[in-house]
């Protein structure tokens, strides 16, 4: 899809028509009933939602039942709940590149009929079936019709959840309480992607199709005995919990998938799982954590508490390693000043705390014992030799803070500054051909995290009006303390250092730890060649850009403050709330945008077209050339931004209904809340909060995400 020049009719083809406005309809009924000794709880729920793409749809049902019983003599309580949840969605799309419609719907030539791009299939005489239509080939993203995408490459889960749950307790004494719980949670699972024929073979393998069936199943069981201490003297106070807990959790998951035999047959039996991105696939993983585990809070006078805990834990995943089991102790003290001493009569409360505390997880699971897997047809051992030496990881903490509430407990202050350190992260070494491996896990490495979190709120109330007001504020520096330095590995008498770790990639971006910068550091490579002088270089004998291959850091994408302002007002029912929030440093990466620039289909690159070319130095070079040069994804150092945003969050008003008026019986409340609605301040060409991803990496980066999403819903509730 080459850019081209002005059209002779201007173009109607406009990607937010491709867009449906989504709507999510969520409706709650629920009921309690009881008495001193029995109180019964249960409720239903359904929520649908279509979303922004078509074909694309969200459905959720759920039932909860609580029933909580007292007998002997109210000294034993037993507490028992059952809860059950459906899912179904479909197509629920996010970033990239592949089965995306967004590629080829935002790269679209401009000058095309929009009916071409709607009619996403005809029919094929000679085959005598529907296939694709799209003309414009793959291209450099791997394209197809987006709406052949949304209705003929399409995506299915479905899930099935219950949890059950019973805990029983029983008072010994008026200090001594002993307690057991039970927790069953069971998910089912199904999930399925029909490509059908036409698809592009780079997906679908061949021409009459893909199928893939997965069918997931997860079984989670957790136990546990507590005993309670809870005693008072005349100047002391004691409590404590002893327990200890197993938890076992069972995972599996079976399927296959292959490119189709016969045409638009989507069975298991018709599908070559030899066949091109055919597998089968069948695992089957258990862990199990067993702890003991005590805590202690010791109490003088009301003013002063020293608390202290204790966990120890044996998990399954540290299996042959040297470290069986880990621990994690606590210690925290706090005060009531105000209680202490006497203070100034508009401080009503003050509380100081500070607390020290070590956190331990396990390694991933299977990593340290050989493994072996199967691939075109043989079994083979995995590249990744497993060591013994393997330790959990570690994260140690401190924090201080202060809370207040002074003038009659209308102004409120929550301030605390904390600092952590995690070590013994797992690295993938890589290892020289030798070693009969490619690499191995090493651990080592120190990640620091310091910052503050700052809470002020303001709560008043005149007559019938009240206001109540909250500031938020919050700061972290993180920073890669140590990665790898002489780490030395018995098994080959070898030691290894490594300078920099390649954690995640997107578009052309790379997340790179190195020794002092942070774990949200993006790379990437080339930048316009300048001259002695710093300007641009142009060949003097042929007017184009020069492009270098050097690596360049454009930043981190971790913000250096956010904050929230959030007001509620109240008055004779009606209530009114917003909510600001914005977010300061950082930066965010689009190569969304150079892709546009380099087809030619951006706003920016028709205005340069309009101008008569690009500003480089003292003067002008042709668009298309200079926009294919640094689009395209190739040059992300040319569309890195500004992360830092305000927006309108959110923005409520309700009427509460006066009882009298439904016999006082019935309480309505009616509200409208909108989200999102207004971007006060933001430089970046998408929603710099937008992200593709839930994990740790991978912030940051527009490779072709869903736009930003402004929503107003409508409540109603009803109280009997």
């Amino acid at each position: 899809m080459p850019a081209g020049g002005v059209l002779a009719t201007p173009s109607s083809y406009n990607p937010e028509d491709f867009f449906n406005t989504a709507a999510n309809t969520q409706t709650n009924a629920s009921i309690s009933v009881g008495n001193e000794k029995n109180q019964t709880y249960a409720s239903l729920m359904h929520v649908y939602a279509n979303g922004i793409l078509p074909n694309n749809s969200y459905d959720k049902y759920s039932v909860t039942i609580r029933n909580t019983t007292s007998f002997l003599q109210d000294r034993m309580t037993l507490d028992a709940g059952f809860s059950y949840v459906e899912t179904e969605d479909q197509n629920m799309l996010s970033a990239g590149r592949y089965f995306n419609p967004l590629t080829s719907l935002y790269t679209y030539p401009r000058g095309e009929s929009v009916e071409d791009l709607m009619m996403f299939e005809i029919y094929d005489s000679n085959k005598k079936r529907y296939v694709q239509n799209w003309a414009w080939g793959r291209g450099a993203l791997d394209m197809q019709n987006p709406l052949w995408m949304m209705h003929r490459n399409v995506q299915n889960n479905k899930r099935r959840r219950s949890m059950m749950n019973a805990s029983l307790t029983y008072k010994v004494t008026d200090w001594l309480t002993l307690a057991g719980r039970a927790k069953a949670d069971l998910s089912v699972g199904e999930s399925s992607r029909k490509l059908y024929a036409s698809t592009d073979p780079l997906f679908a393998g061949g021409d009459n199709g893909f199928f893939e069936f997965t069918k997931e199943e997860d079984t989670h069981r957790y136990g546990d005995l507590i005993a309670t201490v809870n005693k008072h003297w005349e100047q002391f106070s004691l409590f404590a919990n002893v327990g200890a807990s197993i938890s076992d959790q069972l995972s599996s998951i079976a399927g296959a998938r292959g490119p189709l035999e016969l045409p638009n047959f989507f069975s298991l039996t018709n599908t070559n799982p030899y066949g091109a991105s055919g597998q089968r696939l069948q695992e089957r993983k258990r862990e199990q954590e067993q702890a003991v585990f005590a805590s202690v809070e010791a109490g003088w006078r009301g003013m002063l508490y020293l608390t202290a805990t204790v966990r120890n834990e044996w998990h399954s995943n540290l299996a042959y390693t040297n470290n069986l089991s880990y621990c994690f102790p606590s210690v925290g003290l706090s005060g009531l000043i105000h209680e202490m001493v006497k203070l100034p009569s508009f401080i009503d409360y003050l509380k100081v705390r500070a607390s020290w505390a070590e956190v331990g997880s396990p390694i991933p699971w299977g990593i340290s014992y050989l493994t072996y897997k199967w691939k075109q047809g043989s079994w083979s051992t995995s590249a990744t030799r497993p060591i013994q030496n393997l330790r959990p990881e570690n994260t140690t903490s401190w924090e201080v803070g202060l809370n207040a509430r002074l003038f009659s407990n209308s102004l409120s202050l929550d301030f605390t500054y904390y600092k952590s350190n995690t070590k013994h992260q797992t690295f993938l070494v890589p290892l020289s051909g030798s070693a009969g491996y490619e690499n191995m896990y090493a651990q080592t490495g120190n990640v620091e995290n310091r910052g503050f979190e700052l809470s002020v709120g303001y709560d008043k109330t005149w007559r019938d009006f009240s206001w109540s007001s909250n500031l938020t504020l919050s700061h972290n520096k993180n920073k890669v303390v140590e990665l790898m330095n002489n780490y030395y590995d018995p098994q080959t008498d070898k030691y290894y250092t490594l300078k920099e770790y390649e954690v995640a990639s997107m578009g052309g971006a790379n997340f790179i730890m190195t020794e002092g910068g942070t774990m949200g550091d993006l790379y990437a490579y080339g930048d316009l060649r300048l001259d002695e002088n710093g300007y641009i270089y142009i060949n003097p004998n042929d007017p184009k850009l020069m492009v270098t291959d050097e690596r360049i850091k454009l930043g981190s994408v971790l913000p250096d403050y956010n904050a929230g302002f959030r007001n509620d007002f109240s008055y004779k029912g009606i209530n009114l709330s917003l909510l600001f929030s914005a977010r300061f440093g950082g930066i965010v990466v689009s190569p969304t945008q150079g892709f546009l620039d380099g087809l030619g289909v951006s706003k920016a690159s028709a205005d340069a077209r309009d101008a008569g070319g690009v500003p480089i130095n003292n003067g002008k070079i042709d668009a298309q050339h200079y926009y294919e040069t640094v689009g395209l994804g190739q040059l992300l150092s040319h569309y890195t931004y500004s992360a830092t945003n305000v927006r309108l969050q959110e923005l409520s008003i309700g009427y509460t209904f006066p009882k009298k008026w439904m016999g006082e019986r019935v309480k309505l409340t009616t509200s409208l809340v909108g989200r999102n609605l207004w971007m006060i301040y933001c430089k970046a060409p998408f929603d710099p909060e937008l992200t593709a991803s839930t994990g740790s990496y991978l912030q940051g980066i527009d490779y072709f995400m869903q736009p930003s999403l402004r929503s107003i819903g409508f409540n109603v509730q009803l109280k009997f």
